[in-house]
């Protein structure tokens, strides 16, 4: 597995001063969370083009969300998410990323007792999204949400629901660790979202105490994380761990004990292969 870690923790700061100061922590591969100054503007891309060379890192796009819905009522507010969407996956593209990270939809308070409209259109919106990611080639890995009131696809049965007639090849899971531990245990989670589209093609992961995306340091919370990595070794996940945690240096502390979890589960299934046979 790869280690990556993601803008979010600089959003408020310009791109170019936030990876100056992730790249002195070698990480494998920068999440660009594309919101605010983070935008994957034709500057952005222009820099990033350069740096990620520079640094040998790849890269994976986190497609805009804060302020959009693709399961809005209102028409030209799911126009916007897909055009900024399709923004965020055009520049993927040229940075030559595989995966574009997209949120479900919402229910507004407004439109709670319409909940069969609101998924219809989150339905329509993503569908969309997905046709112009094929169009370049590009994974749409959709996020597992937190347990917040209105929020669509906190659960693996509720993802499902949501894509269950997309057919595409393009159409994968983001794990989310940490969303999950607001739900359920989420060991129970993997096997699920891997039958989901073309199963997990990315996580994220940070820790919290069970009740609130808290995403904290990994150990600060209740998660074992140890159990959710076995679980991701037995569906043969090789892809990356993006650490969201909310400052640098919870991240790289966060790095250092993930690598020590992933020796601790590499030599169990090493034991149980040799017990095994």
């Amino acid at each position: 597995m790869k280690f990556g870690v993601s803008s979010l923790v600089f959003l408020p700061e310009s791109l170019s001063s936030s990876l100056e100061k992730i790249a002195e922590h070698n990480f494998d591969v920068w999440e660009i969370v594309c919101e605010g100054t983070h935008y994957l503007s034709p500057k952005n891309i222009k820099y990033l083009l350069e740096v990620k060379d520079k640094y040998d890192v790849d890269v994976v796009v986190h497609a805009p969300f804060s302020d959009l819905n693709p399961a809005s009522m209102n028409e030209k507010v799911r126009k916007l998410t897909i055009e900024c969407i399709r923004d965020a996956i055009e520049g993927a593209f040229e940075l030559d990323a595989e995966i574009v990270v997209v949120h479900p939809g919402y229910i507004p308070e407004l439109w709670s007792n319409y909940k069969s409209e609101i998924l219809d259109n989150n339905f329509s919106t993503l569908s969309e999204i997905v046709e112009i990611a094929e169009d370049y080639g590009i994974k749409i890995g959709l996020e597992n949400m937190p347990n917040f009131r209105g929020v669509l696809g906190t659960t693996p049965e509720s993802l499902l629901d949501i894509i269950k007639d997309i057919d595409s090849k393009n159409l994968g899971i983001t794990f989310d660790i940490g969303h999950a531990n607001t739900v359920a245990n989420p060991s129970e989670f993997v096997e699920k979202l891997h039958k989901i589209g073309i199963g997990i093609i990315h996580v994220h992961i940070h820790d919290n105490n069970g009740y609130e995306d808290e995403h904290l340091r990994i150990g600060e919370g209740n998660i074992n994380f140890i159990s959710v990595l076995e679980k991701l070794k037995e569906i043969d996940y090789k892809g990356v761990l993006s650490i969201e945690n909310k400052n640098i240096r919870d991240a790289v502390k966060s790095k250092e004990i993930l690598k020590e979890y992933l020796e601790i589960v590499n030599e169990k299934v090493a034991e149980k292969k040799k017990i095994e046979g």
